[in-house]
């Protein structure tokens, strides 16, 4: 708590000396060459793109060729397309080191209607912030409560299917909320996935498009204010603030994966006891730049599993260009369990000042 606080006076300090110096002798922005114009923060609920799983997090978010099971609802819902039971995964992530913010998804997919249909849930919390207004720059307005805090919420459905023993197509919609108690915003989202298994050397390639959707403006008790006017006689007149419409963050990913080893189609050897693969991926966000992402995973027996990878979180900041920045590792274990199988998953990402991100993971089926 005391972090967030001083986190938000240093950004309130710099807000106020920025704006006391474009009084005197400030310049305006304009595109240009080297600093083009971006839209970076104009979509609505951006939560959607922040990754879910320790075993995609572990690859850099290089998983769009790999996507299995049910997280696979957000990756690419192909994946889930050759489920042979019943798989349900729950996975946590605590974002930017100690700041409190959570970040939560469950997801549930049943063998059904000749292909896979899930249904996921996909939450960020940003914990308690300490609440302040005009009137109580300070807080402690006891009438509407000392802290408040900012959630996104997505609930999808999503159905993937194989269509020949190589080509699986997936889909889902979504309904997701944005905001906090007295000023939300709503919206529906679709996405639609593909893998296809090439046959040549153990390369696959999947593609996913994700958050096409509606617009949608803040609304609620927050955003309408009762205020006197002179000139009506003292009159309270309802106002409400200007909101614009936002946007979902419509993502593009795409993604080679090579089997370096194991199976059958192993580039460089065929083994049943270990396997390796190596996956690249590209990522276009509307509002964010194009980003990489390669990401390797080996596993042994299909029951200790590493995993390493990089990912260019953004290309026109050099300082996440290079070094650990973006660098992720991770492991697991997949046990048997009542006829079934348990995995236990866990990630780690190094994003510079933002610190780290924590991933666990726990899955019960195939």
């Amino acid at each position: 708590m005391l972090r967030k606080t001083s986190i938000a006076l240093v950004a309130l300090v710099a807000g106020h000396v920025g704006w006391v110096s474009a009084q005197t002798s400030g310049t305006p922005l304009t595109p240009s060459p080297d600093q083009p114009a971006s839209r970076v923060g104009t979509r609505g609920a951006n939560f959607l793109e922040i990754g879910v799983g320790a075993r995609a997090q572990g690859l850099a978010g290089a998983v769009t060729g790999l996507a299995s099971g049910a997280t696979a609802m957000y990756w690419n819902a192909a994946g889930i397309g050759t489920v042979g039971g019943l798989d349900a995964v729950f996975s946590r992530s605590d974002l930017y080191g100690d700041l409190g913010i959570t970040h939560t998804y469950a997801g549930v997919v049943l063998p059904l209607f000749g292909g896979g249909l899930g249904v996921s849930y996909n939450r960020l919390d940003s914990g308690d912030i300490p609440r302040t207004d005009e009137f109580n720059p300070d807080g402690g307005d006891f009438a509407i409560g000392n802290v408040f805090d900012w959630t996104g919420t997505a609930v999808g459905l999503h159905y993937g299917r194989r269509l020949t023993d190589r080509l699986a197509v997936g889909f889902g919609s979504k309904v997701i909320t944005e905001g906090m108690n007295g000023a939300s915003a709503n919206w529906w989202g679709v996405d639609i996935g593909t893998q296809f298994t090439t046959g040549l050397y153990g390369l696959t390639v999947g593609a996913a498009l994700s958050n096409v959707g509606s617009s949608s403006r803040m609304e609620g008790a927050l955003i309408t204010r009762r205020v006197t006017a002179d000139d009506a006689f003292g009159v309270d007149l309802p106002v409400r603030f200007s909101t614009r419409p936002l946007q979902l963050p419509t993502l593009f990913r795409f993604s080679i994966v090579q089997n370096l080893a194991g199976g059958t189609d192993g580039l460089f050897m065929a083994n049943s006891s270990h396997r390796m693969q190596l996956a690249v991926q590209l990522s276009d966000a509307i509002d964010t730049d194009l980003e990489t992402a390669i990401g390797l995973e080996y596993n042994y027996r299909n029951v200790l599993f590493l995993r390493g990878g990089k990912r260019w979180v953004n290309e026109a900041n050099d300082s996440f260009r290079t070094g650990k920045n973006g660098l992720s590792f991770g492991g697991g274990l997949r046990l048997a369990l009542l006829g079934r199988h348990v995995n236990f998953d866990y990630a780690h990402t190094s994003l510079n000042d933002l610190e780290n991100i924590q991933v666990f993971t726990f899955g019960f089926g195939n």
